[in-house]
Order: structure tokens, then C-alpha cells, then sequence
């Protein structure tokens, strides 16, 4: 794998200065994010095993949009818009479930074939003469990649697969497609802007200091890493370690000796991200999968989900709890965190952030959003309805200027 280092993420001066602080608090920037970003990039939805039958599916929201992905009935995964075709009700109101052979709209009734044919229209006579085969759902852009169901509502660019072709070997190695949910879905909700979340997130630097256990578990081996593009790695060690506290003497000596993963992982915690907010954590007991999006303005979601292949052996079993002990307890800290630095971005004595060579994955988070969304460069906040116009204006120049 080829990671860059700071001087070619800090090739300007401006790339050291953190976002404005208006960027976090500003009603039209996050539907600007939402409408750019978020449904025009690969979304998390679940595993396969999420899925496993015939008539199993899964839903999923963002912004205006929502989405269901279903088994269907020669078991291949689909995606859909959830959305009736007829007066556009949702044609499955809860967020997972089982809907038999087809999906029936608990509005009028309408229902659809699993591979998101029309299948009937009740008193279809009262209606004028249709083209049937042209009111079938609306389908989505969706990719299996090791299991992982994503989709795009909009949009186009690599596939997952060809965005984590660096990641391929590495991430090959824990049979993530053969895993099953191990606990129940968690979802943290913020009243915070969903980029001081990332900010957070995606950096090690605090680790030391915020995180004192999981620094006594893999100390200064925790290193973050940079790949060219969206992609970003981070991971820490614990072999041979002297762990000063219990918990971590314990999960180390409960994991089996032997293990399906090559002595080279059996002893790292690695965390792949994929820009904007997804997250894919390997551990040699278990994977932790959770995505970080925006609901609203100042109101963010972490929803994750942890999956593992089936292994009954006590230490196995006991060096799982014990995992997931250590990350709700990491959690917890990075919670206070953000909500600490989230509530000092609206004092009026902020005035910017300076970052180090220890932080590139938020430099390189933040460098892809001005990219992206060139409106966030700006030092004064926009006059209030202008955001996407001057966003607008500024991809315009840009790429003007590419031209010339």
C-alpha cells in the first residue's frame, strides 16, 4: 500500500487551518453536504447476512430519499427507491423486515414483484390504458463488496470494490462475507454538525490522552496512515505488550491460539475509512462496521453494526465481550469529546484550528471537502440563502480554470 505523508497533504498553507467555524453551524451547507455528498456517495446498509431469505430487506434514509434493499427470490440482493410508483408512499414502513413474496404499498394496496416488477394494481380497470412494464419500482446504483451491501442514490465514479483496491488484500483476509451480526445495530444521535464528529473520528493524535485504554492496549504503535484519494487507515499493535490494566491482560490472553487470520493481523486493530463517513474496523475476533452522516442541520448520526464468523470457543467468546467493553467504553470518550469541541466551534472565541503532522486523516477529510464543496474555503459565513449559489460559482471557476 502507498501512503503520502504531510508534506504532499499539506502542500499549502491553508491545508494546516481547519475548517471555518461557520461550516459547522450553517443550515445551508449541511443540504448543500447532503444533496453533494452524501447522495452521491456509497452508502452503508447492512450484510448480507442481514438478508439471509427470500422476501428479507433492509431500508435506509437520506435526506429526501429513501431506499430499501431486498433478497429476491433467486436470492440476489436489490435495491430499490422506497417508493410506491402510484401516489409515492413508502411500500414498507418499517426499517427492516420480511415481506414475503412481493412488496404490497400500505397505502392502496399496490404491489411489486421482488425484482421490482409490478405485480398488481387493485381495480386496475379504473385507471386509463398503462404501460405496466414501465411502472415497476425505481431501482438503485448497489455493490456487494465482501459481504457489505452499499448503495448510491445519485451520482456516479469508482466502484467500492475499485476504491478499496488497496485495502482488497488486507481486508480479504477476515471472510467478512461469511461473517453474521454478532450484536444488535447501535445508533448514537447528535445535536452536533456530523463534520466535528469525523473531525474526532478520524485522527490519533487524541488517543494517548483520550483514550487511555485503548492506549494501554496497542501504546505508540497506534499510527494513522493516508492513502491518494478518499481512503484513509489507521491501526495499533498489541503484541508483546506489558498492559498495565486487567481488561487488556485479559482480552489478549482469552483470544485463541489458533486463528483463521495470518500471524501478521492476529495481533492489530485496524480502521479502514472511506470518505465521506464510512468506517470498516478489523479485529481478529471481529468486525465493527458504522457510517457517520448528517440528519438535519446540527443533528448527526454514528450508526454502526458488529459481525464476526461463527466460533463458539470460550476464550473466543469472552475475548468478544471483552472487545466490545473496550469500544463501547472508547466510544463513550470519543462522545464527550465531540460534544466538547462541537460546543467551543460555536463560541464566538473560536478562531480556527491548526493541525499537525500527527493529524492527516482530518487534514485530508477537510482537503476533499473544499474539493468537493469549494464554498467551505471561505473565512465569512455566506449571507443566508447564497450557499449553493456561490458553491455553484466557485465549481464554475474551477473548472474554467482546469480547462485553461
Amino acid at each position: 500500500m502507498k501512503f503520502i505523508d504531510a508534506s504532499e497533504i499539506f502542500q499549502d498553507e491553508a491545508d494546516r487551518w481547519g475548517l471555518p467555524a461557520w461550516t459547522y453551524n450553517n443550515d445551508e451547507l449541511t443540504r448543500l453536504e447532503i444533496e453533494q455528498l452524501f447522495l452521491r456517495k456509497w452508502m452503508f446498509v447492512g450484510h448480507v447476512s442481514d438478508i439471509p431469505n427470500s422476501g428479507d430487506y433492509r431500508c435506509f434514509t437520506m435526506g429526501n430519499e429513501r431506499a430499501v434493499v431486498v433478497r429476491d427470490q433467486d436470492g440476489q440482493v436489490r435495491a430499490f427507491h422506497n417508493l410506491c410508483r402510484h401516489r409515492a408512499s413508502r411500500i414498507v414502513a418499517d426499517n427492516k423486515g420480511h415481506c414475503g413474496k412481493s412488496f404490497i404499498c400500505p397505502f392502496h394496496g399496490w404491489s411489486y414483484n421482488l425484482d421490482g416488477s409490478i405485480r398488481n394494481i387493485p381495480k386496475e380497470s379504473a385507471f386509463p390504458d398503462m404501460d405496466r412494464d414501465g411502472l415497476g419500482l425505481l431501482t438503485l446504483d448497489h455493490e456487494v463488496w465482501h459481504g457489505m451491501i452499499f448503495i448510491r442514490f445519485d451520482g456516479d465514479g469508482p466502484a467500492v470494490a475499485e476504491t478499496f483496491a488497496e485495502a482488497e488484500k488486507e481486508v480479504g483476509l477476515y471472510r467478512i462475507e461469511d461473517m453474521q451480526p454478532l450484536d444488535q445495530p447501535y445508533k448514537y444521535e447528535f445535536d452536533i454538525d456530523w463534520k466535528a464528529v469525523l473531525d474526532i473520528d478520524n485522527e490519533g493524535y487524541h488517543v494517548p490522552v483520550g483514550h487511555p485504554e485503548l492506549f494501554d492496549l496497542v501504546g505508540g504503535s497506534y499510527t494513522d496512515q493516508q492513502l491518494e484519494g478518499p481512503l484513509s487507515r489507521a491501526f495499533g499493535s498489541f503484541r508483546e505488550r506489558k498492559h498495565r490494566l486487567e481488561r487488556n491482560r485479559d482480552y489478549v490472553a482469552a483470544l485463541p491460539d489458533e486463528s483463521y487470520l495470518p500471524a501478521s493481523h492476529q495481533h492489530l486493530w485496524i480502521y479502514w475509512g472511506m470518505f465521506p463517513g464510512f468506517v470498516l474496523t478489523l479485529f481478529p475476533d471481529q468486525v465493527e462496521i458504522y457510517q457517520i452522516y448528517p440528519v438535519g442541520t446540527q443533528q448527526s448520526v454514528m450508526a454502526g453494526v458488529t459481525y464476526a464468523l461463527p466460533d463458539e470457543r470460550e476464550g473466543m467468546q469472552k475475548a468478544r465481550s471483552i472487545n466490545r467493553k473496550i469500544n463501547m467504553d472508547v466510544g463513550d470518550e470519543d462522545i464527550q469529546l465531540i460534544k466538547w469541541a462541537a460546543e467551543g466551534m460555536r463560541s464566538t472565541a473560536f478562531d480556527g484550528v491548526l493541525l499537525s503532522d500527527l493529524e492527516l486523516g482530518v487534514a485530508s477529510f477537510q482537503k476533499q471537502l473544499r474539493e468537493l464543496l469549494p464554498v467551505v474555503t471561505l473565512e465569512q459565513e455566506p449571507e443566508a440563502g447564497t450557499v449553493g449559489e456561490i458553491n455553484a460559482r466557485l465549481m464554475s471557476k474551477r473548472k474554467i480554470a482546469a480547462v485553461k
